[in-house]
């Protein structure tokens, strides 16, 4: 078994040898960009003696649907409330890229961190908050006018209420995004896992049919998965990157 030292200078090998690489990146880089993980068990338990309910519950289309004003309290304070600006990983990505190499960046956040950084060719399964629209006449709206809003916020053309641009729980990921993430792991010949575990269900989904045996995990918590990756390393992405890329 390799030791850290090593492991990290054979994914370096790796990444250099590769021409077509699918990056995928979770929530370890919300956190390292200043954010939280609302579904870790600190953060839920805060949540939960807070508002009664649980994160799921509070960002689920039942909740959006029933108890508007309440889901609005939660989504400004909890989901928009932070002020993040992208980690350094997200420059470590964006050089990677610009060797040509990387097919997809494939992630479930949804603060829009990718494409602040710059990045391209990014699948965002879980949506992005910077796009919302009416859910009458379908006019988009920006995340600002959200933040803003007192209470529910309506549309400023026929009053009715705006829909956050993310995926929430009850929902099914767009099949066209699922297809285009799976395709790009089918086609890779490497997939470099960032600050998530290989139990995240966008790993999990997206990588059932890589055949490959370049599957890298960076990420800074041990995880009883780890053994399904073909290279682990734990660390702050942040500070793993550098090293891989050259």
């Amino acid at each position: 078994m390799m030791d850290q030292s090593d492991t990290i200078e054979r994914v370096k090998e790796i990444i250099e040898d590769s021409q077509k690489i699918v990056v995928m990146i979770g929530i370890g880089a919300v956190i390292e960009s200043g954010g939280e993980n609302i579904w870790s068990s600190r953060e839920c338990y805060r949540i939960e003696e807070f508002y009664h309910k649980s994160p799921d519950e509070m960002m689920s289309v039942g909740y959006y649907s029933a108890r508007r004003d309440k889901f609005f309290d939660f989504y400004k304070r909890e989901i928009l409330g932070p002020d993040l600006k992208p980690a350094s990983l997200y420059e470590d990505v964006r050089r990677l890229q610009a060797t040509g190499k990387v097919l997809k960046v494939i992630t479930q956040n949804y603060f829009d961190l990718e494409q602040e950084a710059g990045l391209s060719d990014v699948v965002g399964l879980h949506g992005n908050i910077k796009n919302n629209h009416c859910t009458h006449c379908g006019k988009e709206f920006p995340v600002e006018y959200i933040r803003e809003s007192k209470g529910v916020p309506l549309c400023d053309d026929c009053g009715a209420p705006i829909r956050p641009g993310v995926l929430l729980f009850g929902e099914t990921i767009h099949n066209d995004l699922m297809t285009e993430a799976v395709n790009a792991c089918e086609e890779a010949d490497m997939v470099l896992i960032l600050g998530t575990n290989m139990s995240d269900s966008m790993v999990r989904y997206c990588t059932g049919n890589y055949a490959g045996e370049h599957l890298a995990l960076i990420t800074k918590e041990e995880h009883y998965t780890d053994r399904f990756a073909d290279y682990v390393i734990h660390g702050k992405v942040g500070d793993v990157l550098p090293k891989v890329i050259a």
